[in-house]
């Protein structure tokens, strides 16, 4: 039996608060940012990308509602609903983060803008990268197979046993990585690009090339 999937103020409340902060803050801010406002930083921590006034006041809360309301549907168009909803602690971990990630990220280039004070996004995105992944790390094993979280392969969707040896992996990997991130901000230039580069491989690449091994093996 196909269990229900019920949205209540209780699971909503953070996300559709944080769209509400930033777009309350888009509107006090756009009569004082400046005609260009800082939109993107490169490995140095320089600004490399600008977008306009407007485009900033509206870019960021207009991705978050769109993210967000893909984040309503996808229970509802989940071929094994109730291994998702199963899977609903990790479902609304990662959709709070992502709301508060792209909040503190407005923030943070909304207040550049207005006050012209750079900002050390070099050390303030891969922190939060590095959080993100060691919570996935710690939620990842309980995650059920499903075709819209965790680490989908055809291997690990067509075998129970190769999800949970993969995303068992994948949760090591991904505590690696957030490591790797974490200790990006005290790494000089490039390096402080290429370890969490590599983090990316080890919590993807690896849990990925295994599952695939693992199924080459039970054919035998």
């Amino acid at each position: 039996m196909t269990q229900k999937i019920k949205f209540t103020v209780k699971s909503e409340w953070f996300s559709v608060l944080m769209i509400a902060a930033v777009i309350a803050g888009g509107l006090w801010a756009y009569p004082l940012l400046p005609d260009r406002v800082p939109s993107h930083w490169g490995i140095t921590g320089q600004v490399d990308g600008w977008t306009s006034r407007l485009g900033h006041v509206i870019g960021v809360p207009g991705m978050m509602l769109a993210l967000y309301l893909l984040f309503l549907a996808l229970p509802y168009i989940e071929p094994r609903r109730n291994h998702f909803i199963q899977s609903w602690g990790f479902y609304t971990l990662i959709r709070n983060f992502m709301m508060a990630f792209f909040a503190v990220l407005f923030a943070i280039t909304t207040y550049s803008g207005v006050t012209g004070v750079p900002v050390a996004i070099g050390v303030i995105v891969p922190v939060i990268v590095g959080v993100l992944f060691i919570l996935i790390g710690n939620y990842l094993g309980q995650v059920r197979s499903n075709f819209f979280m965790g680490i989908r392969t055809p291997w690990t969707l067509s075998s129970e046993d190769n999800w949970h040896k993969t995303h068992r992996l994948g949760s090591y990997m991904f505590v690696l990585g957030g490591v790797l991130f974490l200790s990006a901000p005290f790494l000089p230039v490039p390096w402080n690009f290429y370890l969490p580069m590599t983090g990316i491989v080890l919590a993807t690449v690896i849990p990925i090339l295994m599952s695939y091994i693992w199924f080459a093996k039970s054919r035998r």
